[in-house]
């Protein structure tokens, strides 16, 4: 056998064992994209800041406004957003005359299931508290765990 005959043979042998192992029963699921994700992570943070920082019991002192911080700005959060929402006391903060804003965002991507993403809490009589937020995909959704705490020496 010639010696590019020997090569074409290992060749042909090798291609299809590595593609049965890249390929085989126990390939991992491609993560969903990222950028389609942002809007479920950000949607969650609200959530969780709204059950945090708003009183189940309503009126006006349970009113707040929702904002999305992009960059240096804050917009208001996709109409689907606050559709998937549902909250009656949250409304778009571009329309709403409440004492306190809840933003969310940016995101900081940690893995293509974990997320760190900042929060803030505005109260124009209190100023403004900023949080972190750490995100999981579960079960194939997005949940908020909550703020994270940090300890810092003095």
């Amino acid at each position: 056998m010639t010696k590019s005959m020997a090569s074409i043979s290992v060749f042909t042998l090798a291609v299809p064992l590595l593609l049965a192992g890249c390929g085989g029963a126990h390939a991992q699921p491609k993560p969903p994209e990222r950028a389609s994700q942002v809007p479920l992570i950000i949607e969650e943070v609200l959530r969780y800041e709204v059950n945090q920082f708003s009183p189940k019991e309503g009126g006006p002192e349970g009113a707040v406004c929702l904002g999305v911080r992009e960059g240096s700005l804050v917009a208001d959060p996709s109409p689907s957003i606050m559709r998937r929402l549902d909250t009656p006391q949250a409304m778009p903060q571009s329309g709403c005359k409440a004492g306190k804003t809840l933003i969310a965002g940016p995101i900081e991507w940690l893995r293509d299931d974990e997320v760190r993403v900042k929060g803030a809490y505005v109260r124009a009589s209190e100023g403004e508290v900023r949080l972190a937020y750490r995100v999981v995909r579960e079960n194939g959704r997005w949940v908020c765990l909550g703020p994270v705490i940090s300890w810092d020496p003095l």
